[in-house]
């Protein structure tokens, strides 16, 4: 176990030194980075820098249409260790700025942590400075969401959908529809109790009258079954599993030392993103990354922008190994494969 986190770290080290400043000016407007009121992520201390020199973290998610945007804050030591932060406005300055971000991007606010009956914490701004944006990888245009919300929530009652987040012991959750994520209000965790993320979910729901935007959910508890499972991703890990599906890429990032390459798998018409891995032996991990990076390559022009990721709707693969889900906020599931001969291209 103590090997999968090592190597876990790996594919994800947060390179701290790249991502925040460490000498600033002087001047009181200036943003600072002090590492000691980020580590054991307390919000008291937090408070402190947002009330003062500022809070410095990456944009985790942003989408315009549902004015939707959460900010990440990490220890400084720690990758694992990480704290999100809803951000609202009702500047009209601050809420255009907030429209232009982008996943990845650095910024550093200053505001206020206000009182929230969910255990997800929000932030109200008083400034907004973006630091440092994210580039798109090259010849890959930013991607544009396809669903359109709040209508089509509105337009009905349910919906099947992906958990995308879950914490606090299930007052937290965060559900994808479609590729627009969406925070449901929890009351009676019993409903959430042991979910993970990656669980395929049926959701219904009633729409909150309040905050009118983003739109929250709340489930729907005159109805026997408001949250069911149909297909809970713990139960695959350990089996071994043979699985199809669209090359995926996710490029070196912030949250990436190098390109991660993943199986998109359709199970029961949700997508999800097996990330193809070995951990025992980096040698043979860097021959399957190899392998996968030249059929990418290969196929360079019929690659496309996703959601949070790159994905090729022409080049198939097909992968067998171990099921790997180790954790509850897995960011995706994984594949364990032996050997580079574990995966292939197929006919699409």
């Amino acid at each position: 176990m103590i090997k999968k986190y090592f190597y876990a770290l790996l594919i994800c080290l947060f390179a701290i030194g790249v991502i925040v400043p460490t000498s600033v000016n002087s001047s009181p407007d200036t943003c600072e980075y002090h590492p000691k009121a980020y580590r054991g992520l307390e919000i008291s201390r937090l408070s402190q820098e947002l009330n003062s020199t500022g809070l410095i973290g990456r944009i985790h998610g942003a989408a315009e249409k549902s004015h939707a945007y959460v900010m990440s804050v990490r220890e400084p030591d720690n990758f694992f260790s990480h704290q999100e932060f809803s951000l609202l406005s009702k500047n009209t300055a601050i809420s255009n700025a907030l429209g232009k971000l982008n996943r990845h991007d650095l910024v550093c606010v200053r505001g206020e942590i206000i009182a929230n009956p969910s255990p997800q914490k929000h932030i109200t701004l008083n400034s907004i400075e973006i630091i440092e944006l994210w580039q798109q990888p090259e010849g890959f245009e930013a991607y544009e969401r396809q669903v359109d919300l709040p209508e089509e929530l509105a337009a009905q009652n349910s919906f099947v959908g992906k958990v995308h987040a879950i914490g606090e012991d299930g007052k937290v959750l965060v559900v994808e529809y479609k590729d627009g994520v969406m925070p449901i209000f929890v009351t009676e965790t019993q409903y959430t109790q042991g979910l993970y993320r990656g669980d395929i979910v049926k959701l219904t729901y009633q729409i909150q009258d309040q905050p009118p935007r983003p739109v929250h959910l709340q489930l729907d508890t005159t109805v026997a079954k408001p949250l069911e499972v149909l297909d809970a991703i713990a139960s695959w890990n350990g089996q071994p599993k043979t699985i199809t599906g669209n090359l995926v890429k996710f490029p070196q990032s912030p949250q990436l030392k190098f390109d991660v390459y993943a199986v998109e798998v359709t199970t029961q018409g949700i997508k999800r993103y097996f990330t193809l891995i070995n951990f025992e032996d980096t040698n043979e991990f860097e021959k399957i990354r190899q392998k996968l990076a030249d059929i990418w390559n290969d196929n360079l022009e019929t690659a496309r922008s996703g959601r949070n990721m790159l994905v090729n709707p022409a080049v198939a693969i097909e992968a067998k190994g171990i099921a790997n889900i180790i954790s509850t906020e897995q960011a995706n599931p994984q594949i364990l494969l032996d050997s580079e001969e574990r995966v292939r291209q197929i006919a699409s």
